[in-house]
């Protein structure tokens, strides 16, 4: 305890230049701490929605989200462009034919403003509802005009919708999913209808299968399509697993660039540590001449003066990161669509860096302390006076 209490004493003697140091770290730390907090907050969110989905669902559209690139690394557009759509016609054959091979079908048309969906359209969207319910099997198969929309659309359950020239009926709006819901499309914007009740030209068709062996239903499109044994398929099966590996991918680009711009904030504090240390030192040369000749071993100052940096240091990131949690906080309750939540890992993470920070800068100016001589040390303050 007297240790610590000799390291608070040294550090009040100078509360200027302890709070310039300590206003140093607690950029830096603050800069790894909201970085690391934004992206594990939005990486557990992401997750969390992909995990209502299912690694194994799959989607089968025209081009792969996965990129095929040829040998100088260009995508083969050209090729996907030329294949033929995903049709309501390959959605009955595997319907008719394939209901062994998976547990859930739905088919999906993407218009100008509206989501045409059939079969299992949960699949598509799985928001809870903040009013109302969802879609009947009887409403999709006989293309009654009813619609769901999300939280934004101006609609509450029995407004009506002219969707495509069609009035329709709104029967169930969702929750506010915000900017971390995971789903190919818009939640909080979409509008969708049975497909049957769809009379615009659709612009994109798409399937959705889970608990299916993704062989099996490459073989039942290719028995849809009449493909030859010979002939590359001209259609693409996307796994959600892709997507989770891509956005880890992102989030984790993300984290590096949080440190490579924590590190140059804390480049600033760890000199300013060192300035500090390095002054202190000549202002107590008489003291430590003193401790030295009453006995002090050099490991003793050394101790010290690393004591005081690491306490420095400890307390700059304390700071840096209650910010952090006081910001996540007030962001949290007024942006709910982004949950903003401080980690025990990523204080734990500033809290390490900002020690080892603190020993690297202080562990110069404590080594040149601890090797003063007390003869040195007193006759060189003397001389100063």
């Amino acid at each position: 305890m007297g240790f610590f209490m000799q390291v608070f004493r040294e550090l009040r003697a100078d509360l200027f230049r302890t709070q310039l140091s300590l206003l140093g770290v607690a950029a830096g730390i603050f800069s790894v701490v909201a970085a690391l907090t934004l992206v594990d907050s939005l990486q557990q969110a992401v997750h969390e929605g992909f995990s209502a989905y299912g690694n194994e669902l799959l989607s089968i559209d025209r081009e792969p989200l996965e990129p095929d690139l040829n040998e100088d690394g260009v995508f083969r557009w050209w090729e996907y462009a030329a294949r033929p759509p995903v049709t309501w016609q390959d959605y009955r054959f595997l319907k008719e034919y394939g209901a062994a091979a998976f547990e859930g079908l739905a088919y999906v048309s993407y218009g100008v403003r509206t989501v045409g969906v059939d079969g299992d359209w949960r699949l598509l969207v799985r928001q809870p509802f903040a009013a109302g319910r969802g879609f009947t099997t009887g409403e999709l198969a006989r293309g009654v005009p009813v619609a769901v929309v999300g939280a934004d659309v101006e609609a509450s359950c029995g407004d009506k919708l002219w969707i495509n020239g069609v009035r329709h009926e709104v029967i169930g709006v969702f929750e506010k999913a915000g900017m971390t819901s995971v789903c190919p499309v818009d939640i909080d914007q979409v509008q969708l209808i049975p497909f049957r009740t769809q009379q615009e030209a659709v612009l994109r068709g798409s399937m959705l299968v889970s608990g299916a062996d993704p062989e099996k239903i490459r073989t039942l499109m290719r028995r849809a399509r009449r493909l030859r044994p010979l002939e590359p398929d001209d259609f693409s099966l996307n796994e959600m697993s892709f997507l989770v590996e891509e956005m880890d991918a992102v989030f984790a680009l993300a984290s590096r660039m949080g440190w490579v711009i924590g590190f140059f904030a804390l480049l600033s504090g760890g000199i300013g540590i060192a300035n500090m240390l390095y002054v202190s030192v000549e202002e107590r040369r008489s003291q430590i001449g003193i401790c030295r000749a009453l006995g002090a071993r050099r490991r003793v100052i050394l101790q010290e003066f690393l004591g005081e940096a690491a306490l420095l240091s400890l307390l700059g990131a304390a700071a840096g990161i209650g910010l952090v949690a006081v910001l996540a906080t007030i962001l949290r309750r007024w942006a709910t669509e982004l949950p903003l939540a401080l980690s025990l890992r990523s204080a734990l993470a500033g809290l390490g860096i900002a020690l080892l920070v603190g020993l690297v800068s202080g562990a110069a100016p404590a080594r040149r302390a601890s090797r003063l001589s007390p003869v040195q040390a007193i006759a060189g303050n003397k001389n100063e006076g």
